[in-house]
């Protein structure tokens, strides 16, 4: 049963109705009214150790229902939570660096070392990962990581990065990034997520190697939106893991550079007669054929985020999303009475490898 937390007030009231009580029995011809002001005025001595005490045991109770809080992990504060997770395996994230890859251009044979550090557009330092050589065509692709996590190392392909350092047999001295930029730079995991893993792991504990513990521990180490397991992919013992990066509400394929990563660091943590590949997801984008009533600006609008929010809550990588499903994410749309949903005609079903999102809407004229 629930233990309301008392007041300074509800708890000074029984401690000054008790010192009354004691000192009228232990002073019977004492004045009563005398006792009751010494226990009860403002200005009473009595009074004033009553209400400081009284404070003192709020101050206690507050202490103890913090204390309570931090026992349960869907309460606790974010220190006593990364302690609750700690237990079952599960680590807040932190900020994860952005990786990619470069072309290098110079005289063939050049040694390039591991640590050369480039500069992106937005100032950010990057590092060679790896040491290479330029090859027999003028030409050297190198892994890159940024020097720091977070999401200002983030760089769109093609771009060109300047060498701090100069480095002879190098012409020019600059590197190029391929088609896949730096990707998979994230800032420090919230609270919020952290929790969800966390409830995730106690509802349904690892396995070693489980279908399960996958995503597990991608999530542990890189900033995935969606991890699925297909097993078999090419025969027994192997099975794929998909990832998308991004967030729910916006996926990402990943870049070559991250499912490289994500496939090194499960390497490390696979069953050792598990072949795993890293797959990234594809895109099945849905489009939309709607009749609105009423059919309003501001309602259009509404349905839009609605099915936005339905798509990040239900859609997972090959699964399936029922035609009802989708029909009653429009319904919650504020605004809307009522809507025919002719595009999908039925469920949205994905291959293994497919995350159904969002398409372009067509609105029918009522």
């Amino acid at each position: 049963m629930p233990f309301p937390l008392p007041s300074p007030a509800e708890i000074l009231e029984p401690a000054q109705a008790e010192m009354e009580a004691a000192l009228i029995a232990l002073k019977p011809d004492a004045d009563p009214a005398a006792i009751a002001r010494a226990v009860r005025s403002e200005k009473g001595l009595i009074s004033a150790h009553l209400r400081t005490d009284s404070l003192g045991l709020f101050m206690t109770h507050l202490h103890l229902r913090w204390w309570g809080d931090q026992y349960m992990p869907d309460t606790a504060e974010l220190e006593q939570l990364k302690r609750h997770a700690s237990i079952w395996g599960v680590y807040q994230r932190e900020a994860t660096k952005a990786v990619g890859y470069a072309v290098f251009t110079g005289v063939a044979g050049t040694a390039i070392p591991s640590g050369l550090q480039l500069r992106t557009p937005g100032g950010v330092l990057v590092e060679t990962s790896a040491s290479g050589a330029v090859d027999g065509a003028g030409l050297a692709t190198l892994a890159l990581v940024a020097t720091a996590g977070g999401t200002t190392a983030n760089t769109p392909g093609g771009a060109s990065l300047p060498i701090v350092t100069s480095l002879a047999g190098l012409d020019p001295q600059v590197a190029t990034l391929d088609a896949g930029g730096l990707a998979g730079g994230a800032d420090e995991e919230t609270p919020e997520s952290l929790l969800a893993r966390l409830l995730a792991v106690i509802r349904e504990p690892g396995h070693g190697g489980a279908a399960f513990d996958y995503p597990k521990w991608v999530f542990n180490s890189f900033a995935a939106s969606k991890v699925a397991v297909v097993a078999n992919w090419v025969g027994p013992g192997s099975l794929g893991v998909v990832v998308a990066m991004g967030t729910a509400t916006a996926p990402v394929e990943p870049t070559d550079a991250e499912l490289d990563a994500i496939a090194a660091l499960l390497e490390t943590l696979r069953p050792v007669t598990a072949e795993v590949y890293v797959l990234a997801y594809v895109a099945k984008v849905q489009p939309f054929t709607i009749k609105l009533t009423p059919d309003t600006v501001a309602n259009r609008a509404a349905v839009a985020a609605a099915l936005d929010d339905f798509f990040a809550r239900e859609s997972q990588i090959g699964g399936t999303l029922p035609h009802s499903r989708i029909s009653e994410a429009i319904s919650s749309a504020n605004g809307e009475y009522a809507h025919e949903l002719a595009i999908p005609a039925g469920d949205v079903v994905c291959t293994p490898r497919e995350l159904a999102t969002r398409g372009a809407i067509v609105w029918v004229i009522p």
